[in-house]
Parts: C-alpha cells; sequence; structure tokens
C-alpha cells in the first residue's frame, strides 16, 4: 500500500471542485421537451432528472453538482431534439486538456 505525504493528499484532485474539472453543461429547450425521461434513463451520469405533473413534465439538468459527462446519448436519444451539449466535460489543472473540436451529431449505425 503507497503511503502519501501530507502535501501529496492535499493536491489530490477532488472532480466537485471547478479548479480540478469542468462539467459538461446541457440546453434543454422545455418547448420542445415532453417530459418522456428516455434521456433520464440513458444519461449514464444521471445528471437530467425529470420534473413536473402530466403535461408540464420537463427535464432538467440536476440541482447539486452535475454529473454530465458530455457523452451526448440525451441527445441522440431524444425523439424532439430538445437536447443539447454546449459545454463538454473537461480536465483542469492536474490534466492534459483535450481538443476534442466542436460538438457533432452523434453517428448512425
Amino acid at each position: 500500500m503507497a503511503k502519501f505525504s501530507w502535501i501529496e493528499r492535499l493536491s489530490v484532485p477532488t472532480y466537485d471542485n471547478e479548479v480540478y474539472a469542468t462539467t459538461g453543461r446541457l440546453r434543454i429547450d422545455h418547448d420542445r421537451c415532453n417530459g418522456c425521461g428516455v434521456c433520464a434513463q440513458i444519461c449514464p451520469g444521471k445528471a437530467i432528472t425529470i420534473k413536473g405533473e402530466g403535461k408540464s413534465k420537463r427535464a432538467y439538468l440536476e440541482d447539486e453538482f452535475p454529473q454530465c459527462m458530455s457523452c451526448n446519448d440525451c441527445a441522440a436519444i431524444c425523439e424532439r431534439d430538445a437536447l443539447t451539449a454546449v459545454v463538454a466535460y473537461d480536465f483542469g489543472l492536474y490534466y492534459k486538456k483535450l481538443n476534442r473540436g466542436g460538438f457533432m451529431p452523434p453517428r448512425s449505425y
């Protein structure tokens, strides 16, 4: 088992701190969203929740620390094109930043 000094322990990154990582961000068009919940079911980071009742049901980005990984699965599965990833998940500080380029629509199989 590795032993860490106090300085090393203090330098371990935590992903809930925006200095170390910036989570992805979604744009949700509530006029197009019908609250079906498929996006919330497929989201691997559980970043999307469905709120409301009946016809007022809509998708929302989780209020507390959102775990959006910019995978774009929600945009790919949404039949109404209500979701769009606008900010990519990005590591900072101790991590190398990758230039992924702009968002692209998911591949068709």
